[in-house]
């Protein structure tokens, strides 16, 4: 009985988590404005010309061999990325650098996060 209930919960969270969420505003009178528009959590998008999920860099990565000791790396340079975060879309800024076998890497603690409206 109790795995019958475990299924049917678990498919009920699935269902839910599909569903697609409806923008609205709250306009602060008792109204709220339903606008119509469907946002789907995790789908890919684009946002002023930019594809989420992809990291573009500020300027073009160039290979000079130079060492940052402070990112512990070679050629670092900053780059961003829309992407979500929770289920709201956002952008990533963060520093990559190139390790000694000439691999690109997210250097770590230097993700900043905001929201896109």
């Amino acid at each position: 009985m109790l795995k019958k209930l475990s299924i049917i919960a678990l498919s009920a969270g699935v269902m839910f988590a599909a569903a697609p969420a409806n923008a609205q505003i709250n306009l602060g009178v008792g109204a709220d404005v339903d606008l119509g528009v469907d946002i789907r959590v995790g789908e890919p998008y684009t946002y002023r010309g930019y594809q989420s999920g992809r990291w573009y860099p500020y300027e073009e990565p160039r290979r000079r061999g130079r060492y940052y000791d402070a990112y512990d790396g070679y050629d670092c340079y900053k780059a961003f990325q829309y992407t979500w975060y929770d289920v709201y879309r956002a952008r990533y800024d963060a520093y990559w650098c190139f390790d000694d076998r000439d691999r690109a890497y997210e250097v770590r603690d230097t993700r900043a996060v905001v929201r896109v409206r």
